[in-house]
């Protein structure tokens, strides 16, 4: 495999720290994706940011952000205009004090370089509490799920919306408009269908892309397409979730099944450890959101979110996925695609 290069390592820093752009952010996540040494690259540097996620971000008032801009450029103002006369200065005299005008650039440039790691410091400031603000709004998308959810239930005798599906039928082709119900997502375009669930709830707002759709949802069976919907919904056993009292039903999407397309005849994954250990791509591999049966949301920086240690991105004992796996017990959750 090809080392990363000293650009591609600094493209990944900025985009761990939150400072990459739209485009960046993108190229980042695809080599993440394919290179082994980029993915082990950014766990690190986010193991070593992650006493940060301990601080408690608050929002800056207008008035202080405004105030501190304007003290940086008042500062980086006075710094010019000091220069200036001093050189000024030394022009009217040929014997000038040249160890002075040494320090007073050195001075000039400190405030040049202070006044850019403010402004650098700022920008990562305000990128912690917009993902902050983003994890809050997921939060919010999936307690409307719930809401919507429960309201469906309460109208139907108290049933989840169910698809009939044969066995071995796939779960990972969202999209498909066809007649046969061949993705996990169907069941809840009911919710959009009748008019339970916003559509936009079903994005978190972290990631990039179309946020809403322009359609008669009637005339759909499915969601029109994957990046209409970036939530995992649990596939449940045979045997239902019925006996437990709390189990996770929705989470931010899926890392392993990320890339699939409807298009494709047939799915095969195989798990690495990498796969193993990867976080939601939704909020920047820092964790997921995770809705439970009882309308709880929990931010879970670890895939496994309760005392069992349960993955619940894949099956247990499945290192392979051809796309029509169940769990064999409603104790192993298993939210996909």
């Amino acid at each position: 495999m090809i080392p990363l290069t000293n650009q591609q390592k600094e493209l990944l820093f900025d985009y761990c720290i939150g400072i990459t752009s739209q485009e960046e952010s993108a190229q980042a996540q695809e080599l993440i994706f394919s290179h082994e040494q980029a993915a082990e690259l950014v766990n690190s540097i986010k193991a070593s940011l992650s006493p940060l996620e301990t601080v408690i971000p608050e929002e800056c008032p207008q008035e202080l952000a405004d105030g501190t801009i304007w003290r940086i450029k008042q500062t980086l103002r006075t710094s010019n205009i000091g220069l200036n006369e001093l050189l000024k200065a030394e022009q009217k005299h040929k014997t000038g004090l040249w160890r002075d005008i040494f320090w007073r650039l050195a001075a000039a440039a400190v405030f040049v370089i202070v006044g850019s790691a403010l402004i650098t410091g700022g920008r990562m400031a305000t990128n912690y509490a917009r993902q902050n603000s983003w994890q809050t709004k997921c939060n919010s998308n999936l307690a409307s799920l719930f809401n919507g959810l429960s309201n469906y239930k309460n109208d139907n005798n108290g049933q989840m919306p169910l698809l009939a599906t044969t066995p071995g039928s796939p779960w990972w082709r969202v999209g498909d408009q066809g007649p046969e119900n061949v993705s996990n997502t169907r069941r809840m375009w009911i919710l959009v269908k009748n008019d339970y669930v916003k559509p936009e709830n079903f994005r978190c707002p972290a990631t990039k892309g179309i946020c809403s759709i322009a359609c008669n949802a009637k005339e759909y069976n499915d969601f029109p397409n994957r990046s209409l919907i970036t939530y995992s919904l649990r596939i449940g056993s045979p045997g239902g979730v019925q006996k437990i009292s709390r189990h996770v039903i929705i989470a931010d999407m899926n890392p392993i099944f990320v890339n699939i397309s409807p298009a494709e005849k047939e799915l095969i994954v195989n798990l690495s450890d990498e796969l193993l250990k990867r976080n939601s791509p939704n909020h920047g591999f820092r964790g997921q959101n995770v809705l439970f049966s009882d309308g709880s949301v929990v931010f879970a920086k670890r895939r496994t979110v309760d005392v069992s240690l349960d993955d619940i991105f894949t099956i247990q004992g499945k290192n392979s996925y051809q796309g029509i796996e169940l769990p064999e017990s409603e104790l192993d959750a298993f939210l996909a695609p």
